[in-house]
């Protein structure tokens, strides 16, 4: 297996999330405001987030998804992470998704590291042919609607309940970017 691919912007590094990210992890991902639009449950015990660490890396090397973490460069400061939730190898698409530390919202750290991570989904470095680059956010989440936007990807519809988590039915807003419209 190929080693694991380092992203650099001019802000951040976008590295492996490795178990001595543990705590930070579990940091975002019990924090009620990160999982306002996500679709899991807050997390309530720590060895939550280092079950999340190690299965992502056995997704990674089964070559299912690709998500680094994503940390502002100057400190090495682990601030979210961000990537590919999953390839659909059959229809050439990798699905995006992000969640980054409410302290660093506003600051353009998402558009940042999501602006490499589809540079990547594009480039011959990526694992796999990647045509086209999907993301979902629930109704409301104006925040991710406005990155998406800036990014370049078109808003294709609404998903009328689409999903179910935490014991509702959600809506879902599908964007998407394509290869050939895509400005390096």
């Amino acid at each position: 297996m190929e080693p694991f691919p380092k992203l650099e912007t001019t802000r951040l590094l976008l590295n492996e999330t490795t178990l001595a990210d543990t705590d930070s992890v579990f940091a975002l991902l019990s924090n009620p405001r990160v999982l306002t639009y996500y679709d899991i449950e807050q997390f309530q015990e720590i060895d939550q987030a280092a079950s999340l660490i190690n299965s992502d890396a056995g997704k990674y090397a089964k070559g299912l998804m690709l998500r680094w973490a994503v940390r502002q460069k100057e400190s090495s400061k682990y601030i979210g992470g961000c990537g590919i939730n999953r390839f659909e190898a059959d229809r050439h698409t990798a699905v995006i998704g992000y969640e980054f530390c409410p302290s660093t919202w506003g600051k353009g750290f998402a558009t940042e590291s999501l602006q490499a991570v589809i540079e990547f989904c594009f480039s011959t470095h990526c694992p796999q042919h990647v045509n086209r680059i999907e993301a979902y956010t629930m109704t409301g989440n104006h925040a991710s609607e406005a990155i998406l936007g800036k990014l370049g990807f078109s808003r294709e519809g609404l998903l009328r309940q689409h999903s179910f988590w935490k014991g509702s039915y959600h809506d879902l807003t599908l964007f998407s970017i394509l290869r050939d419209e895509f400005n390096h």
